[in-house]
């Protein structure tokens, strides 16, 4: 049986904000920050238009299509509303490899704060004021290296990819750790300690063992960034890979 498929429906930014009513308070930039508020405190799966509508005070959910269309058109002010806290510079600047470094660290700091937004930003096409604002500050950077529109692609996604999949990765081990009380490092290695000592008791993995003994916890003290490390590497790898100036 072929499954069946529906196109993404209209972008918010096609549907003007209506007029206020006597009888209500409502507007878009209070469901905006009420939708926000609970994605940010308890994930992507915690929003439901149910629980927006009860934040705000709405009677009902259906209150809120009013003023949103529809859940997508909630999701589409969320994701925009995360490209607009990036903070962009007036113009890109030189070198480009400094200039991109310091642009996807600062998206991941905003990210970072929004962990939802890898779940949520590839459910909707990403064509707010803010994310286009983004985007063409992003290739007006790599522009002028004179590579090809498939290479700023190959570019893009790849940065993309790490800080997406980061978040990601983050949302799902802090979902984890609420839902079993393991907060720390320390405590979610005393938990798994049972787990691991009969498998490493057997000497049937070796390298791993050998690894597991000589690693540390997370050092709250430590400068090393893995985000900005590995993120690093990738530019160190697209610089190389694309003959591109340093």
């Amino acid at each position: 049986m072929k499954e069946e498929t529906t196109a993404p429906g209209p972008l918010i930014w096609s549907l003007p904000e209506p007029p206020g009513r006597p009888t209500t308070t409502l507007s878009r930039a209070d469901i905006l920050r009420a939708a926000l508020t609970i994605a940010d405190a308890e994930g992507a799966a915690a929003l439901t238009m149910r629980r927006v509508a009860t934040a705000v005070g709405a009677s009902t959910p259906m209150s809120l299509y009013r003023y949103v269309g529809s859940k997508d058109g909630l999701v589409d002010l969320m994701i925009d509303a995360v490209y607009g806290e990036i903070p962009l510079p007036a113009a890109p600047s030189v070198p480009w490899r400094a200039a991109l470094e310091q642009l996807s660290l600062d998206t991941w700091t905003v990210i970072g704060r929004h962990l939802w937004f890898g779940h949520l930003v590839h459910t909707r096409p990403p064509l707010g004021p803010n994310a286009l604002r983004y985007f063409d500050f992003r290739f007006a950077l790599l522009e002028p290296l004179g590579i090809t529109a498939d290479d700023m692609t190959r570019i893009t996604t790849a940065i993309d990819g790490h800080l997406i999949g980061t978040a990601l990765q983050m949302a799902e081990e802090q979902r984890m750790r609420t839902r079993t009380g393991l907060l720390t490092d320390h405590q979610l290695a005393e938990a798994a300690a049972p787990l691991l000592q009969p498998i490493l008791a057997a000497d049937r993995h070796p390298a791993f063992t050998r690894w597991l003994e000589s690693r540390t916890l997370t050092d709250p003290t430590d400068p090393t960034d893995p985000v900005a490390w590995t993120l690093t590497c990738l530019l160190d790898g697209i610089t190389t890979r694309l003959n591109l100036p340093a």
